[in-house]
């Protein structure tokens, strides 16, 4: 490449980190062909495996899918570029491969569509712990469901 010569714009899997908030088509175990684009956030990123770890965003606030939340409300709304309050739900978590196709770009071109707040990181660190397996998990009383291996469970990459 010559002096005169840009360089490749950088793609999005190169710049995103913890924090980022992405649209994503989020797994349903239960109805897997109901998935549509939702927010979600980035907890962590393993650049060299090409893997992300992404938190359930919604903007419902009923007693579904609760613990290990944070929530986006008022000011910070328009610096997440969230158009209403949401909340991340740390129990609905999932690795998956940067280059996964659920993944949907915006009309940026790209699925990163804002960024939490510096005032938030302090939530942002406790997400990022998975969740200890309940008290009657531990004791035995509960069986953890047969689909889900290690703490994340992984979507396949796409071989395309």
């Amino acid at each position: 490449m010559t002096p005169l010569e840009t360089p490749p714009p950088a793609t999005w899997q190169v710049g995103i980190a913890a924090g980022d908030i992405v649209s994503f088509r989020f797994p349903y175990p239960d109805a897997p062909t109901t998935e549509r684009a939702r927010p979600c956030l980035v907890v962590d990123v393993d650049h060299e495996a090409g893997e992300a770890v992404l938190v359930y965003g919604t903007s419902r606030w009923s007693g579904a899918n609760r613990g290990q939340e944070l929530h986006v409300t008022g000011p910070d709304l328009l610096l997440a570029s969230l158009d209403r309050p949401t909340r991340f739900v740390g129990v609905r978590r999932v690795r998956v491969a940067l280059d996964s196709p659920r993944f949907i770009a915006g009309a940026r071109g790209t699925p990163v569509v804002g960024r939490l707040p510096d005032t938030t990181h302090a939530q942002l660190d406790r997400l990022k712990q998975p969740q200890a397996p309940s008290r009657r998990r531990a004791r035995g009383l509960r069986r953890p469901r047969a689909t889900q291996a290690g703490p994340f469970p992984m979507l396949h990459r796409s071989h395309a």
